[in-house]
């Protein structure tokens, strides 16, 4: 499995995020400036709207295809998977692949829902090859956008355990 990021939020994405918050404060001028790290980092840690404006975008290559299901489950991401249909592809015998058939996939998604899958596909209860495929997003999306630190963790410890039956990481039974 492969992991690289092929899009990330360059200057005019930060500059419309910029100018999301400004709107937001009820200014309508245009920010002569892009947003400072630290301005990014705590808009992004309190998951206010104008991160939705910060795309990524994930090349993964060959992730099983039971891997590539847990990530499409996500609905404010866009995934794009390689076939597996028989008209698409030769490669294999589709109607009788193996759940763990390596498929290729484009996985398109804004910071918020990053987080958002961090916090639910790090935990414990995940299964082992999907934590580590998304820590290698994870891990990928903060090269990108350092200001990510600390916000791509699972939910124990950016906040509170809401799983019925936690995992016991974080020592909190859930409530």
């Amino acid at each position: 499995m492969k992991v690289t990021c092929i899009y990330w939020p360059g200057e005019q994405e930060r500059m419309l995020f910029k100018k999301c918050i400004w709107v937001t404060e009820g200014r309508v001028d245009e920010p002569k400036e892009l947003p400072s790290s630290e301005l990014l980092h705590k808009v992004l840690e309190a998951r206010h709207s104008p991160i939705r404006v910060l795309n990524f975008a994930f090349l993964i290559e060959g992730i099983p295809s039971n891997i590539s299901t847990h990530l499409a489950r996500h609905v404010h991401a866009v995934p794009f998977i390689s076939s597996l249909r028989n008209d698409r592809q030769d490669k294999i015998d589709g109607d009788f692949a193996p759940r763990n058939t390596p498929v290729d996939m484009i996985y398109y998604v804004n910071a918020e829902e990053l987080m958002t899958i961090a916090n639910k596909r790090l935990c414990n209860k995940a299964s082992f090859y999907t934590r580590r495929m998304v820590q290698m997003m994870c891990m990928a999306a903060l090269d990108k956008m350092p200001e990510l630190a600390g916000l791509l963790v699972p939910m124990c410890e950016y906040g509170r355990c809401h799983e019925i039956q936690p995992c016991g990481r974080c020592g909190n039974a859930g409530d």
